[in-house]
């Protein structure tokens, strides 16, 4: 099932192994769903991971947060977005 992982599930994630943003982010490592991104959410995603407040949050080390993340970004299908200017 292709789906979009929201930024705040993937902050979930990171803050506490045990909640439903973890558990979406396994389903996605056992290939049951498909994570979909762009380059704008990928921007979005490291911005607010390395926001201060989220890494204090955060009870992985900036390597393990990384490895994590690279690791996520593996399962994802990379689409391009098109903008309509009207």
């Amino acid at each position: 099932m292709n789906v979009v992982i929201d930024t705040s599930v993937w902050i979930s994630a990171l803050i506490s192994q045990n909640g439903v943003g973890s558990e979406i982010i396994r389903l996605a490592f056992q290939e049951k769903l498909a994570p979909q991104i762009s380059i704008a959410l990928f921007l979005e995603y490291e911005a607010i991971m390395n926001r201060e407040k989220i890494q204090k949050l955060c009870a992985l080390s900036l390597e393990e947060q990384e490895e994590l993340y690279f690791a996520f970004l593996s399962t994802c299908n990379w689409n391009e977005i098109f903008y309509l200017i009207v």
